[in-house]
């Protein structure tokens, strides 16, 4: 008596599950990036709106892992050379223009500096559970 398993079909369908996992993680990290950039803009410093209509979200994925960014560029050229506004603003502190202090913020968040990372870090675990959701809605759990 002799018992023949195939695992060609088992391993097809392993893989089949793996890629929908991974897909799915990809959509619950682009609802994290574009809620991350939409808060982030919200709360940038405004001037000329330069900062914030650079706002750029990516998602990539993998084979073991989806990595999302949110960043922002905006460098301007003057006498003394190029000069990073989009890293100043995020990392100095300094005082706001009239247009900055005037602007309301967002979900809790007011306009200042360490405009990408507040957020981030006050968003996290929202974040990770839209992952995680996005994640069990396609395993069925």
């Amino acid at each position: 008596m002799s018992l023949d398993f195939d695992i060609n079909d088992f391993l097809a369908k392993t893989q089949a599950s793996v890629t929908s996992v991974m897909q799915a993680g990809k959509v619950g990290m682009q609802d994290s990036v574009d809620d991350l950039a939409r808060i982030a803009t919200d709360i940038a410093p405004i001037d000329k709106g330069t900062l914030r209509r650079t706002v750029d979200t990516k998602v990539k994925a993998s084979k073991d892992s989806v990595v999302g960014e949110v960043s922002f560029s905006a460098v301007e050229t003057s006498k003394r050379g190029r000069f990073n506004y989009a890293l100043w603003t995020h990392e100095m502190t300094y005082k706001l223009g009239e247009q900055s202090q005037a602007a309301p913020g967002v979900d809790g968040y007011s306009v200042g500096n360490k405009y990408l990372s507040r957020p981030l870090y006050g968003e996290q675990s929202k974040y990770w559970k839209w992952v995680a959701d996005s994640i069990r809605g396609r395993i069925g759990r």
